[in-house]
């Protein structure tokens, strides 16, 4: 049954007026205002504020119902479902630009105009909702384990979070207000040279930036805190910069993470520098026991997020499969096979909390998770690999016309393997389930990159991904999670 609501209806033809009226009443709603013109609908709908307004395109003066429509919308956020007889392209795209939650063409029956007020009246609910979400973006930034500062267009500190009060030294009530260069100062990890904070081009450029080199905090105290951040602006709907948020976090346990990792790599390639003289193993064996550890520090990394579970297993499959059907040379296929095993690596410095949000992510969330393949090419570029597997990872999601991330790289300054892993992650990732949504199934994956194709995402990749699927029969493996 359909939420009984308020509805108006802007019809310049009286006798369709009544019906629709006729019918929305049967359907239990109310009727709470009529109008016919532009102007007309303007002023009522301001002053009755109804919950949906059903909007006649064609209305007789100077105002038809896009106009009106657009009028209301800048003035008052109340949901509108068009109501005409036509529907030519540029009919339809002046109405697109109102944003309309739905579209009906006359003569429509009564389960279309059920169906179309049911879903304008979830989506409007579901937007109200979104919108408080982000409201409280406050109190998420308080509760995760990353440090965060924001400031105003003046740099001037208006929120810390407990986790960079903590690290810095600082509580909110001594920061708020001082300029960020009194709180956050860094410096360069070895000749203590003060580097200036990504903040100042954040806001400069109006783009989100990061640290180039390794640097430490110097805190209220004096204590000197390794630390990484990235620093991107805040830009409201009008498209004004407002201030700009940073997220940092002392590594230092993350750099004595790495010491072992670095030490238990020397240690394996030391014994299988041994080993080689005794039983020269083969190239290709070499790269099945690399693979194998791989997978398994991909699995490791996997534990923490039992949503994602098996799916660099199954984007290194994809890959694969892709990289075969373009004709790739086989020497290439182990350098995408295990770089599609760690192309995720990076989100070990991602807050679980957001890893497992069970809802969309905020601005500030997603700017987070954006770090990731930063931090992924972090730890793997001190891995002497025999291929650029950092860079590869670093690149996955970056897009051919320039708008992917961390750098914009555009075309061919992409690695061919990571072009093909960009494509494969996609499709996976839309055929997989997800904290905030069910899997939305292959084909929808398909159909996404296929639209990408282009302009997103290499044409020729694209096209292979499709063959792989509908004439080879390609399906993602069932991956036990790492719980």
């Amino acid at each position: 049954m359909v939420e009984r609501a308020r509805i108006m209806v802007v019809e310049d033809e009286a006798v369709i007026s009544l019906e629709i009226q006729d019918r929305l009443t049967k359907m239990g709603h109310s009727i709470c205002g009529t109008a016919a013109s532009g102007e007309e609908a303007l002023s009522v709908a301001t002053a009755k504020r109804p919950d949906l307004i059903l909007m006649d395109i064609n209305l007789r003066g100077d105002v038809d119902g896009v106009q009106a429509a657009q009028q209301i919308h800048d003035r008052i956020e109340i949901p509108v479902i068009y109501l005409t007889a036509f529907a030519d392209d540029r009919t339809v795209e002046r109405a697109r630009l109102t944003e309309p939650f739905g579209y009906l063409i006359k003569p429509f029956s009564e389960k279309e105009l059920y169906a179309a007020i049911e879903v304008a009246l979830y989506k409007n609910s579901m937007d109200a909702k979104l919108r408080d979400s982000e409201q409280r973006y406050s109190t998420t930034v308080r509760c995760i384990a990353d440090c965060v500062i924001v400031t105003d267009i003046d740099m001037r500190i208006i929120l810390m979070n407990p986790a960079a009060q903590s690290v810095t030294g600082w509580k909110q009530e001594e920061a708020t207000g001082k300029k960020l260069a009194e709180v956050f100062k860094i410096v360069e990890e070895k000749t203590l040279v003060p580097v200036e904070s990504p903040m100042n081009e954040a806001i400069r450029q109006r783009v989100a930036m990061n640290l180039t080199g390794p640097v430490l905090l110097i805190t209220k105290n004096g204590d000197k805190v390794p630390v990484e951040d990235s620093a991107a602006p805040m830009i409201d709907d009008r498209g004004e910069l407002t201030g700009a948020v940073m997220v940092f976090r002392d590594i230092t346990e993350r750099k004595q993470a790495e010491a072992a990792i670095k030490l238990a790599f020397d240690s394996l390639e030391q014994r299988v520098r041994e080993q080689t003289a005794e039983l020269r193993t083969s190239f290709d064996r070499l790269g099945k026991a690399m693979e194998g550890t791989i997978q398994a520090l991909a699995t490791m990394v996997e534990a923490r997020d039992r949503y994602t579970a098996g799916h660099q297993v199954r984007v290194a499959d994809l890959a694969c499969m892709i990289a075969e059907q373009m004709g790739v040379a086989e020497s290439r296929l182990p350098i995408i096979r295990i770089a599609g095993l760690i192309h995720d690596v990076g989100k070990v410095c991602v807050p679980t909390e957001i890893l497992n949000k069970p809802a969309p992510l905020s601005p500030i969330e997603f700017e987070i998770v954006k770090q990731h393949p930063k931090a992924a090419y972090d730890v793997l570029e001190k891995i002497e690999f025999p291929w650029p597997i950092a860079d590869i990872v670093l690149q996955h999601h970056e897009r051919m016309d320039g708008s992917g991330y961390p750098s914009g790289l555009r075309g061919d300054q992409i690695h061919l393997e990571a072009r093909i892993i960009g494509v494969a992650d996609v499709v996976e990732a839309m055929s997989s389930h997800r904290p905030y949504r069910a899997a939305l199934g292959t084909e929808k994956g398909l159909e996404e990159v296929s639209k990408g194709s282009g302009t997103l995402f290499d044409p020729a990749i694209v096209d292979a991904c499709l063959h792989v699927f509908r004439q080879d029969g390609f399906k993602f493996k069932d991956v036990q999670s790492a719980d």
